[in-house]
């Protein structure tokens, strides 16, 4: 029976494919923030060191179980903040069993790309 993540994805709530969004979604941040601006620039300042962090584990990862461990944490934090790309994709890697490579060089540009716009939000 073959593996299918895209109905494993939908099961834990993600839309498949991701509909064209920013980066960010400022209104689930402002939600999740309670609209504290101050608590959002600290939560996404947090995000962006913990989504480098989880990449590095994720590109150090031997075994497959963290490498599972790395991408888990990443949704987490990535749908906390809003970043549903990046949360998608982690997902995707983390249900994976197979390789990664086309998967983590996705991760890498919505990474760069959440990152940036966090640095644009950031720097208003």
């Amino acid at each position: 029976m073959a593996f299918n993540s895209s109905a494993a994805l939908a099961e834990r709530g993600f839309e498949h494919p991701p509909a064209r969004r920013l980066p960010v979604d400022l209104n689930h941040l402002h939600n999740q923030t309670f609209g504290d601006r101050k608590l959002q620039r600290e939560v996404l300042r947090l995000f962006v060191r913990h989504s480098a962090d989880q990449i590095e584990r994720l590109r150090a990862a031997i075994a497959p179980e963290e490498r599972r461990e790395a991408a888990h944490a990443l949704v987490g934090s990535a749908r906390g903040v809003g970043a549903f790309s990046v949360a998608y994709i982690a997902a995707e890697i983390e249900l994976s069993r197979g390789p990664i490579v086309g998967r983590l060089k996705a991760l890498d540009a919505a990474i760069v790309a959440a990152q940036g716009f966090i640095r644009d939000f950031l720097a208003e």
